[in-house]
């Protein structure tokens, strides 16, 4: 009678185990909480993705509180938008990519006003090898300071195409430069944090 006691304990156990929902479920079951404008999944919705969307924003912005306002300006947008999330790609992904536009849009209003075109003949050719070993020695706000001190221009195409992976063609539609005026704001960055990082 015990034994069957101890088996029927551990079936329940091990279907109950079973049951637990995935995280996949879990992320759906919060999208769908959203969807529903329920308070409560867009606060853990906005607790889970905070590191991650308050890093790509603070990589655009110069200070905490300029990425701050970016990031609950892409929060606001996710909720109100989050329609238009059809389950095509990673969520994730939707959101990084709503993050990035709106920190674009931010500093297109408020900081690329006054672009200067550069022509290609200016361009300086220099070495814009930086070393891995010393990247990898930085941690991670060490390595935030040091992108941050780039001039605004050059640090929004140092984005758009180290970490976006956009092209210097699509860099320049976006930004209203020229591809020559995107070239060169790529190598002043790679510039600076080449010369930057000889501080470490």
């Amino acid at each position: 009678m015990l034994k069957n006691q101890r088996l029927s304990y551990k079936n329940s156990s091990y279907q109950s185990i079973q049951m637990k929902p995935s995280k996949e479920q879990l992320l759906e079951d919060l999208i769908e909480g959203c969807r529903k404008r329920d308070r409560r999944s867009q606060k853990r919705l906005y607790e889970k993705y905070f590191g991650v969307m308050m890093t790509i924003s603070m990589r655009y912005c110069k200070n905490w509180e300029e990425a701050m306002e970016v990031l609950n300006t892409a929060f606001l947008k996710i909720f109100t938008r989050i329609d238009d999330y059809k389950g095509l790609g990673s969520f994730e992904g939707w959101m990084k990519k709503t993050v990035v536009n709106t920190a674009l849009d931010h500093l297109k209003k408020d900081h690329l006003k006054y672009a200067v075109e550069v022509n290609e003949r200016d361009m300086i050719s220099t070495d814009l090898f930086i070393e891995n070993e010393a990247v990898s020695e930085l941690n991670v706000d060490e390595l935030m300071k040091v992108i941050q001190e780039i001039p605004t221009m050059s640090r929004t195409v140092f984005n758009l195409y180290v970490f976006e992976g956009l092209k210097h063609k699509d860099i320049s539609v976006e930004l209203g430069i020229s591809e020559g005026t995107c070239h060169w704001h790529l190598q002043n960055a790679r510039t600076i944090l080449k010369t930057k990082l000889t501080r470490y």
